[in-house]
């Protein structure tokens, strides 16, 4: 019995919890994280609007009745309200097959991470 306590107070004394490079581990993943997710979150909520924009017009029917000229004019006008900037018009492309307007939006996203590191989106959604 009495070997068997020491063996554990013993091992208690030799636990004593995470090492300072543990914790600079933790830390430097969470950092990479946080930036890589503050520089790609934009992206994808800038994609959405867009997205939801021409989904509104195709839904409501507006779009068939447009030009491609009209359908970026209105585009244009939600990202400058929403402050939407960086964004190409002529990424969008609409064609009507049986009266019906289908709209694509595809283009890419560059950005700097570090150094000569790029984050890169590509986007290519069908609206129909």
């Amino acid at each position: 019995m009495n070997t068997l306590s020491s063996i554990s107070v013993k091992s208690l004394e030799s636990q004593r919890g995470v090492s300072k490079s543990g914790i600079l581990l933790v830390a430097v993943l969470i950092g990479l994280f946080f930036t890589v997710g503050l520089k790609v979150g934009p992206l994808y909520i800038d994609h959405n609007l867009i997205t939801e924009i021409c989904q509104e017009l195709v839904d409501n029917g507006e779009a068939n009745n447009m030009t491609v000229s009209d359908l970026r004019a209105r585009v244009s006008n939600s990202l400058r309200i929403n402050n939407v900037t960086g964004f190409n018009l002529d990424d969008i492309r609409m064609r009507k097959e049986n009266g019906q307007a289908i709209i694509t939006i595809a283009y890419e996203r560059r950005l700097p991470m570090v150094a000569n590191l790029d984050i890169v989106a590509v986007f290519d959604t069908t609206i129909q």
